[in-house]
């Protein structure tokens, strides 16, 4: 499935150097695009029977991020 990031990451920094955003606006367009990315950051999960390596990356936790706060906003419309 597509996400909102999968179209900021490519386009984002031309739309916003082609319109009059808000520094707000600004800031969330560019936690979507680089949620769940090396830009915020990680950690390192380690199995505790096999040893096996995992790297976790952390989310953006912008209000307006869909994979943050997307089970929230269908629980709320579900309400």
């Amino acid at each position: 499935m597509i996400e909102v990031a999968d179209i900021l990451r490519p386009h984002g920094a031309a739309y916003r150097a082609s319109h009059a955003l808000l520094a707000s606006q600004q800031r969330a367009l560019r936690d979507i695009e680089n949620c769940r990315t090396a830009f915020f950051g990680g950690h390192v999960a380690q199995c505790d029977h096999c040893g096996h390596l995992r790297y976790a990356y952390h989310s953006c936790r912008n209000r307006h991020c869909p994979k943050c706060h997307g089970e929230q906003a269908d629980s709320w419309l579900e309400r």
